[in-house]
């Protein structure tokens, strides 16, 4: 597996090569397309820069046969360094034009992004900065007991411009107690499996959520060993019952198409919250269960539309930004 590194969070908007060809310019955006969330920090992409266009294509040797056997998180996780990518290029002027799976039958090639010169940002992009790519990072701490303003429900529901998707946001104490009921037993569900455990005992022991070598060790055996279900589900109560709000992405769809545009959907909605100094955390345990997932879908205030994204919303407690490694450009570019 690549050498991981935190290195690549230094990155600066300065170094953009402003008179080198735009073959370049784009493997320079690529640097903050890396930065994007993904499933388990699995980094399940890999690019291809041909003179104006970048390629994303899947890396399904980076899935997890396990917990995502549908390829649904995989896919999200795409659209997420889509996201950046084009937040990052509409900061340096780009325009640009997305071809989603532009050869018929291939799976693999998710994107296709033409780009030009003469572009300007986009309004749901308004809030996506730059800056918050580099402060975006995973907060699964329990929040401060504050409630988010109305302007930030109003920016964050300015996000959602796919008409093929809705963002719903809520503070309802019901729809809070069954979210919470569903997580434990998806918990409890997934820590039960064995093989589960040992797919999430592999990524620890990569390295993947930044832990040294010998304690990422200790992890993997931990986690592979040990049925953790009821001591994740109490920590995930209490974080849970900490979120200003919780958040559903839902979709008239459940294919790859629309669940790279739900990744871009969530990564503009991480990016404006980071923006205005709120923290998002995403909760797929019940998204990953077919069972849970249906009752979800029962809660929703639209019949017929499916769930593809369950976050919480609300200001956290700590006073760091702790980011996870990443493999370097070089290490995803074909």
């Amino acid at each position: 597996m690549p050498v991981l590194t935190k290195d690549v969070w230094e990155v600066s908007e300065q170094d953009f090569p402003n008179t080198a060809p735009i073959q370049t310019q784009l493997r320079f955006l690529l640097r903050y397309a890396i930065l994007a969330p993904s499933t388990k920090n699995s980094q399940p992409w890999a690019f291809s820069v041909q003179g104006n266009r970048v390629h994303i294509i899947a890396d399904l040797r980076r899935g997890q046969l396990i917990a995502d056997p549908n390829q649904r998180e995989l896919y999200i996780s795409l659209g997420c360094a889509l996201e950046n990518l084009l937040v990052a290029a509409e900061h340096f002027g780009f325009r640009h034009g997305v071809s989603y799976f532009p050869e018929p039958g291939d799976d693999e090639l998710a994107v296709t992004v033409l780009f030009a010169p003469g572009g300007v940002p986009s309004h749901a992009r308004a809030g996506a900065t730059l800056n918050a790519i580099l402060r975006r990072h995973n907060d699964n701490s329990v929040f401060r007991n504050v409630p988010v303003p109305d302007e930030l429900r109003r920016r964050l529901m300015a996000c959602c411009v796919e008409p093929e998707l809705r963002v719903n946001l809520t503070d309802d104490r019901d729809f809070r107690r069954w979210i919470e009921a569903l997580t434990l037993q998806a918990d409890r569900v997934e820590f039960a499996n064995p093989a589960f455990r040992k797919e999430l005992g592999y990524w620890i022991g990569q390295g993947v959520f930044g832990a040294p070598p010998l304690m990422a060790g200790l992890g993997r055996l931990a986690v592979s060993k040990i049925d953790l279900g009821e001591t994740v589900g109490e920590q995930d109560h209490a974080i849970l019952e900490s979120a200003a709000l919780l958040g559903l992405i839902i979709g008239t769809g459940d294919g790859h198409l629309a669940h790279l545009r739900t990744g871009q959907l969530f990564e503009r909605l991480w990016l404006t919250a980071t923006a205005m100094g709120v923290s998002l955390h995403p909760m797929s345990q019940t998204m990953r269960r077919p069972e849970l997932r249906l009752t979800v879908a029962e809660l929703t205030p639209s019949p017929g539309w499916i769930p593809q994204h369950l976050f919480r919303v609300g200001y956290s407690a700590r006073e760091d930004e702790y980011h996870t490694p990443r493999r370097p450009v070089e290490d995803v570019l074909l």
